[in-house]
């Protein structure tokens, strides 16, 4: 290293002083304007800013400023996360912090795994205290000093050789790490996490198979020993402060398509899963799916938000349903087909059934936004796709898919991406944007200026009038496909928007490889 990379390095590290966010501001975060802390914003999910300087009077003067590259075409599923006008950016085993107006790399943190990478895809972080927190594609949950990018502690959560590694986001609260293993399609049995934030202990788990004497084992009607589980975490989690509850969305069972071999509702697949977030014990759930023969998890995290002083959650599943719950009474208030369904009460057969959307459609790992208003407006994106699903051998090979059949997807052409308004309370169908043959698979953003964002397969971040629906301004990043999401800040008083594109992942086949990148935008 020469002696001024030398000089510049020291200097970066040292003007990058980290010390919050404290849990009061964490607390605050879903109303802040001056950062975007989690993968959804804050603790609510709401992915809802109230900053309203770019509006749908001038979004359209939108200019890009800079473009953060960072060299890896691998997936890119993230939210710029900001704080004190840094933002963190994870990808693979590599993290990230740039400065958040111009793109200038701070420091970069290298992971250098121990076990095999079961699926190197990573959501996001936890931030709190001046640490960043994140898994990895070997099952680690890895704590990251957020002013300089060392790693200080490294913590083994499961073994990535039978199938688990860590996909989401964590949630820190309270002096703890929340985050749940993945690995369903390897036919695990993935289990929910707290971990203490200054020295990785396990202070809980939970079981999202359950046996034995555990609610819901009896939901298993185990027909021969290679009945399995499932239940992965795929994205991030939900908070309510208030009641200290925990909500965490649960994937498919496994294996995948074979449902014979898995009798009974198959707690706590394709569910929301309410714990206390102190303890882990469980307090009520929502099951969207039982038996799920079509690997349609209930992926992404789901939304809390209030109406007229009771809460409600919102989720999007891959089956293509908004699901509408009111926390005071714990009951469905409304389930939404976001897009065309096909045989979904019918089960998979050796010859195969056609069914509306395939595994790679519907809503995969970007949930909904909640805008606060007269409508109480919940946005999802969601994709109209179909295939064929088929029954085959079922057989466990450790470390191996465990699917228990195949699905062949129709041709990527007829692929038609929705970016749909509902009305929170009632889930009537407001408005909807529609790209067809472009796929939508990136989060959702709301304003106060009136505005969501969100981008396209094709690279396209575009902005349209929450009222209406109506586009007001498109740009497109380099065709790297979007399917990350949209972070909307401040630095100094004046308003950016931060996207995140370049995914190649399951959700975008076929898509062609771009490097990931985070491009900058602001008002001239």
């Amino acid at each position: 290293m020469t002696r001024f990379a030398l000089m510049t390095a020291m200097l970066c590290t040292s003007a990058l002083a980290v010390q919050g966010p404290s849990q009061s501001e964490l607390n605050d975060a879903d109303n802040a304007t001056d950062s975007w802390l989690m993968s959804n914003k804050g603790y609510m999910g709401q992915r809802y800013s109230p900053l309203d300087q770019i509006n749908s009077s001038n979004v359209a003067n939108l200019k890009r400023v800079c473009t953060f590259d960072t060299g890896d075409d691998g997936s890119f599923q993230v939210t710029p996360q900001i704080y004190k006008g840094v933002a963190f950016i994870s990808q693979g085993n590599r993290s990230f912090a740039i400065d958040a107006t111009t793109c200038k790399l701070l420091w970069t943190n290298k992971y250098t795994p121990t076990g095999p990478q079961v699926l190197n895809t990573s959501r996001g972080f936890a931030i709190a205290d001046g640490v960043l927190y994140r898994g990895t594609g070997d099952a680690h949950l890895i704590a990251i000093d957020a002013g300089t990018g060392k790693t200080l502690w490294d913590k083994k959560v499961n073994d990535s050789a039978n199938g688990y590694f860590l996909s989401s986001a964590p949630v820190a609260w309270n002096g703890m790490v929340f985050v749940g293993e993945a690995g369903a399609d390897w036919g695990v049995k993935a289990k929910m996490y707290a971990y203490d934030a200054k020295t990785g202990a396990q202070k809980w788990n939970f079981d999202m198979i359950p046996t034995g004497t555990q609610v819901g084992a009896d939901s298993w009607k185990k027909a021969d020993s290679t009945s399995t589980g499932g239940g992965s975490m795929w994205t991030s989690y939900t908070l309510d402060v208030d009641k200290g509850l925990l909500y965490v969305s649960v994937g498919n069972p496994a294996p995948d398509f074979a449902y014979q071999y898995r009798p009974g509702a198959n707690l706590f697949t394709d569910s929301v899963v309410v714990l206390d977030a102190a303890t882990g014990k469980l307090d009520h759930y929502y099951q969207q799916i039982p038996n799920d023969s079509k690997d349609y998890d209930t992926a992404a995290a789901p939304v809390l938000y209030d109406i007229d002083g009771t809460k409600h959650i919102a989720v999007a599943t891959k089956a293509g349903y908004l699901f509408g719950y009111n926390e005071a009474t714990k009951s469905q208030t409304f389930k939404q087909a976001v897009i065309k369904v096909l045989n979904q009460e019918k089960n998979p057969t050796a010859e195969g059934l056609p069914i509306c959307p395939n595994y790679s459609a519907g809503t995969q790992w970007s949930g909904p936004a909640f805008k606060p208003g007269a409508n109480n407006m919940v946005v999802v994106n969601s994709v109209d796709w179909c295939g064929t699903v088929k029954l085959g051998e079922v057989r466990l090979i450790k470390g191996q898919l465990f699917f228990g059949g195949a699905m062949a997807l129709n041709p990527a052409s007829e692929a038609v991406g929705n970016t749909v308004a509902y009305d929170g309370a009632t889930g009537k169908e407001l408005w909807r944007y529609s790209t067809p043959g472009i796929r939508i698979v990136g989060g959702v953003t709301t304003t106060g200026g009136n505005l969501v964002l969100s981008g396209a397969a094709n690279g396209t971040l575009y902005a349209l009038d929450a009222t209406t629906g109506k586009v007001l301004f498109k740009s497109n990043i380099d065709k790297a496909p979007i399917g990350g999401g949209v972070a909307t800040y401040t630095v100094g008083g004046k308003q950016y928007v931060a996207v995140a594109a370049g995914n190649t992942s399951k959700g975008l086949n076929g898509v062609k490889n771009v490097t990931s990148r985070v491009a900058i935008f602001t008002l001239p």
